[in-house]
C-alpha cells in the first residue's frame, strides 16, 4: 500500500540490534525517490555475513507476501566486510523496521525453532499494520488514486482521514466517505428510525417496526408486529448489537440490553425473511454486492464449543493470514452467548459430531454476488442511497434471491450505511473480489486528467531554480492561476512567502500541492534535496533540468537524473540543459517531449535533435530562438540578465513556448529583470 506521510526520523528508531546483524540507520522515503515511485525503507547493515544476503531477502519476500503485503521493492545489496543496504517497500516507517526486524530475528534461528517463531512473527507484523497503516478501506481507494499518479496524502498519522489529486482539483476521503458526502445525509444514515421514514416515503419496501424504550416495551412491540423479530441499535454499526430471528419474550429483554449498549435507542423491527445482502452504491451505479452466511463451528463429538471456536475458526487461515475473518473471543462475546442460549447451549457445551452450532447470523457478509443482482434490485438500492442523500452507500436488504425483483419477493432494505466498509468486497470467502477502490476513484475523478493541475518540476541549484521557478510562476499567474512554489524548503503562494510550518510538516513540495487554493503548482529542488527527500509528486507535465555542480558521485547523479526524467508524464514536456553526458544519454527515456537548449546554436546536440524535428531554444543576434524542425519562434530576452545565465533564461523561454503561454507575459517579466539590474 502506497500512500505518501510526511518525512519523520525518530533518533531512536534509527538504529537496532539484532542476533544477525547490526541495523546502522534507515531512511524512509514517502513517494517517488531513487530506489522506485513507491514508498521504500532503506537500512544500512553492518556485520552480515555474506553468505546470509539472499537468505535475507527470499525472507523479506515471504514475510511480505504471508502478511499480504505489497513486495514489489525488495532488494538485499551486500557491499564488503559485512556492510549492505536494504531497501524493501514500506507504506510507513514503523512497518518496514518492523518486518526487516523479524527477517533478521528469524534468520538467525534454527529452522526448526524459526518455523516456531514464524506465526509470532507475522502477528507482529499484523500488530504494526493495524496501529500504522490505512485500514484496508482507506487504502484500497488510495492506491487506485495512486495507480492514476495522483498524490495521496496522509493528514495524521493514525487515522484514515486521506487528501487524494492535487491543489483545488482535490478530493479527500475518511474510510469510503469523501468530500461530496453531506453531513446531513450522514446523521439521517445514522438514524435508522429517520432512514425508514425517508425510505417508506419514496414508496421503497423497509421492515415494519419502532423505537423501545425498555425490554418490556421491546416484548411489546414484538408481539403487536408478530415474531419472529430483529432488535438493533437505532445508531449502531457493522452489525454491533443487531439480533435476529427472536421468537421468546427472554430472547428479545435480552437482546433489547445487548442493543442498548451499541446506541442510544433500541429498534424492535419485523424480521424479514431470506438472506441478508449488502450493496455498495458509487454514484449512480451499484459496483459489488454480497451475501451473509451464518457463522458456525461442527461438532465433533469431543472438543467444547470453545474449543471448536479456537481450532475451526481462531486457527483458520482466514483469521491469521489475510483477517477476512475476525478472531472470536467467545467469553466476552454477548451476541454469541445470546445465540448459543436460544439453541440451549453454552460454551462449554459438546456438541455431537457432525452437529452444526450457529454463531453468528449477521454481520458475516463473505459471498460476492455482483453479477447476481437483478435490475430491480440495483435501481431500489441506487434509490435508497439517493433518497438519504448519500454519494456512497452501503444498502443492507433481506431477500430470497437477490437474482429476482425486490417487491416480488416481499424483501426489504433494512439499513443504509454511510461510509461502508469495503473489505468484503476486497476480500470475499467465495466469488472474485471487487475493484471497488477504482470505482470509488472513478466517482471522485470522473475523468482521467482529474484531480491534477498543472505541475513543473525544476531540478537545478537552489538559486537557479528558485529564479526560475518564481518566472514560471509569475508567468502562470498572470494568466489567472493561482499558483503555489517550493523551493528547497520553502513555500510560496501567489508569490509571496509563507510562514515555516513545525518540524513534523510535509515537504514544501508536499504542502504545495496540498493546498486548496493551488490552481498551478512549480516544484523546484536541486539534488542533494532530491536524494535525500525524494519527490512530492509522481508526474509533472513539465520537467526542467539545468545541470548543476553537485559534491554527489557520478553514480548518484545519474539516478537522480534518471528519476527525474521518469516523472514526466507521456505527453509532458522536459527540458534540458546541455553539458552532461549523463542526462544526454537518460534523455532516451523520457517518455515526454524533449527540448535541448544551449546558447550555441551549432552545438551538436541541437543541431541533431533538430535534424530528427526535435525541439531545441537557443541564442541568436542577442535574441532567444526556439525551432522545431525549421519552424522558428522568438522569444523575449532581458538587455542584462543579471544573475541568471543564459541557459536558464533559455529554460524558462522554451518551457513558456512549448506550454503556448502568452508572449507579452515574458516581455515584462524580461523588461523587470533589465531594470533590476539597473
Amino acid at each position: 500500500m502506497r500512500v505518501l506521510t510526511p518525512s519523520e526520523f525518530h533518533p531512536a528508531e534509527k538504529a537496532f540490534t539484532c542476533q544477525q546483524a547490526y541495523v546502522l540507520r534507515t531512511r524512509h522515503w514517502t513517494g517517488n525517490n531513487l530506489w522506485s515511485p513507491h514508498p521504500v525503507l532503506e537500512a544500512q547493515l553492518l556485520d552480515m555475513d555474506d553468505s546470509q544476503w539472499p537468505q535475507l531477502e527470499e525472507m523479506l519476500h515471504a514475510l511480505l507476501q504471508a502478511v499480504a503485503l505489497p513486495d514489489r521493492v525488495c532488494q538485499c545489496l551486500p557491499h564488503i566486510n559485512g556492510r549492505g543496504t536494504v531497501v524493501l517497500e514500506a507504506s510507513e516507517a514503523p512497518l518496514g523496521r518492523c518486518v526487516l526486524q523479524q527477517a533478521l530475528e528469524l534468520l538467525a534461528l534454527p529452522s526448526i525453532e524459526r518455523a516456531q517463531q514464524w506465526t509470532g512473527a507475522l502477528g507482529r507484523i499484523r500488530h504494526v499494520v493495524d496501529e500504522e497503516c490505512l485500514g484496508p478501506s482507506t487504502a484500497c481507494i488510495a492506491n487506485a488514486a495512486i495507480q492514476r499518479h495522483l498524490p495521496a496524502y496522509r493528514l495524521f498519522p493514525k487515522g484514515n482521514l486521506v487528501h487524494l489529486g492535487m491543489g483545488a482539483a482535490q478530493q479527500r476521503i475518511w474510510t469510503a466517505e469523501s468530500d461530496l458526502t453531506g453531513a446531513i445525509a450522514q446523521d439521517i444514515a445514522s438514524d435508522k428510525a429517520l432512514t425508514k421514514r425517508l425510505l417508506s416515503n419514496a414508496g421503497i419496501p423497509t421492515p415494519q417496526g419502532d423505537i423501545a424504550s425498555s425490554p418490556a416495551q421491546a416484548w411489546h412491540l414484538a408481539q403487536r408486529l408478530g415474531v419472529p423479530v430483529v432488535v438493533k441499535p437505532l445508531d449502531g454499526n457493522r452489525a454491533r448489537g443487531v439480533s435476529l430471528d427472536l421468537m421468546d419474550q427472554a430472547s428479545v429483554e435480552t437482546a433489547w440490553q445487548l442493543a442498548k449498549r451499541e446506541g442510544t435507542q433500541v429498534l424492535v423491527e419485523r424480521c424479514i425473511r431470506g438472506h441478508e445482502h449488502r450493496v455498495l452504491v458509487v454514484g449512480e451505479q451499484v459496483v459489488a454486492a454480497t451475501r451473509g452466511q451464518t457463522l458456525a463451528v461442527q461438532g465433533d463429538g469431543l472438543s467444547t464449543i470453545i474449543e471448536l471456536v479456537e481450532v475451526q475458526i481462531n486457527q483458520h487461515p482466514r483469521c491469521l493470514i489475510d483477517m477476512t475473518l475476525e478472531r472470536i473471543e467467545l467469553s466476552s462475546n454477548t451476541k454469541i452467548q445470546l445465540e448459543l442460549q436460544r439453541q440451549q447451549l453454552h460454551d462449554q457445551s459438546i456438541p455431537a459430531a457432525g452437529q452444526e452450532v450457529v454463531l453468528l447470523r449477521t454481520g458475516n457478509l463473505t459471498v460476492d454476488c455482483t453479477d447476481d443482482v437483478h435490475p430491480d434490485i440495483a435501481h431500489h438500492a441506487i434509490m435508497a442511497a439517493r433518497t438519504i442523500g448519500l454519494d456512497i452507500a452501503g444498502i443492507d436488504m433481506v431477500v430470497q434471491d437477490i437474482r429476482q425483483p425486490l417487491l416480488a419477493q416481499g424483501g426489504a432494505i433494512v439499513e443504509v450505511n454511510a461510509g461502508p466498509s469495503l473489505l468484503m468486497h476486497l476480500y470475499p470467502v467465495h466469488g472474485k473480489p471487487r475493484a471497488v477502490g477504482e470505482a470509488i476513484c472513478s466517482h471522485l475523478f470522473p475523468q482521467p486528467e482529474d484531480g491534477r493541475i498543472p505541475l513543473t518540476g525544476i531540478l537545478a541549484s537552489n538559486a537557479a531554480g528558485l529564479r526560475i521557478g518564481q518566472t514560471l510562476a509569475a508567468w502562470q499567474q498572470a494568466q489567472g492561476h493561482h499558483v503555489g512554489m517550493a523551493s528547497g524548503d520553502t513555500m510560496y503562494l501567489q508569490g509571496q512567502r509563507m510562514l515555516q510550518p513545525s518540524s513534523q510538516a510535509p515537504s514544501a513540495g508536499e504542502r504545495v500541492l496540498m493546498h486548496r487554493a493551488v490552481t498551478a503548482a512549480v516544484v523546484a529542488q536541486d539534488m542533494l534535496t532530491a536524494m535525500q527527500a525524494g519527490w512530492a509528486y509522481a508526474q509533472c507535465d513539465m520537467a526542467i533540468i539545468c545541470p548543476e555542480e553537485s559534491p554527489l558521485d557520478a553514480s548518484m547523479q545519474q539516478r537522480i537524473l534518471a528519476t527525474q526524467l521518469r516523472t514526466v508524464r507521456p505527453g509532458g514536456i522536459a527540458v534540458l540543459g546541455t553539458g552532461s553526458a549523463q542526462l544526454e544519454s537518460l534523455a532516451l527515456t523520457c517518455l515526454g517531449k524533449v527540448i535541448w537548449v544551449n546558447a550555441d546554436e551549432q552545438h551538436p546536440l541541437l543541431q541533431s535533435h533538430r535534424r530528427v524535428n526535435g525541439c531545441v531554444a537557443f541564442l541568436r543576434n542577442g535574441r532567444v530562438v526556439c525551432a522545431q524542425g525549421t519552424e522558428e519562434a522568438y522569444m523575449p530576452m532581458p538587455q542584462s540578465i543579471g544573475d541568471w545565465t543564459l541557459p536558464e533564461w533559455l529554460a524558462v523561454a522554451a518551457a513558456g513556448w512549448a506550454m503556448h503561454w502568452p508572449l507579452a507575459v515574458l516581455e515584462v517579466i524580461a523588461q523587470q529583470a533589465s531594470d533590476s539590474k539597473h
